[in-house]
């Protein structure tokens, strides 16, 4: 008896799922349910790969035509400052090698080598901030490309309600 139900119990599933599979074959797949876009969909790869070659071009292809001097000032100041610390350092650099050339054994000033070690960090610094500012700007082109075409003008209301069977519910609607 077993046996008979197991059996019967197969081919029941076996016929059902056939008898969907033609159904859907038949029917057209319908495009999928978009209920906070408002176009077609913005691509987020175009705009990282716009943003790391030409720095800004993502915010453009955006249409975040404001942030675009906002990464060029950052990257500007940035570089300021390396160049400029840089060419300090090799000032510092250049004092040494006469100090050094005149007597070998001259300690060199302690106040000096700070300073030269200051100007090297702030070159760091400079290239951190770069690399930082350059890292930042693909990232917001690409998140806002995401959020490109997302409808954020809905009337959304949220709120808490105690329930009993949980310490804290939180509601949301539509509105």
């Amino acid at each position: 008896m077993f046996i008979r139900l197991f059996v019967l119990w197969v081919l029941l599933g076996v016929c059902s799922f056939a008898t969907a599979q033609s159904d859907s074959a038949v029917k057209k797949e319908k495009p999928p349910l978009r209920l906070f876009h408002l176009g077609p969909p913005h691509s987020p790869t175009k705009a990282a790969v716009y943003s790391a070659v030409i720095p800004g071009a993502g915010q453009l292809y955006n249409r975040k035509y404001w942030k675009v001097p906002v990464v060029y000032a950052g990257m500007g100041a940035a570089t300021w400052l390396m160049l400029d610390q840089r060419s300090k350092t090799r000032k510092l650099n250049i004092q040494f090698e006469q100090a050094y050339a005149l007597n070998k054994d001259t300690l060199l000033d302690a106040n000096l080598v700070a300073q030269r070690d200051e100007h090297r960090r702030m070159r760091d610094f400079g290239i951190l901030a770069m690399t930082a500012i350059y890292a930042l700007q693909i990232i917001d082109a690409t998140v806002d490309a995401h959020f490109f075409r997302f409808n954020i003008d809905q009337n959304l209301s949220a709120g808490f309600r105690p329930s009993p069977n949980r310490i804290l519910t939180v509601t949301y609607q539509l509105k």
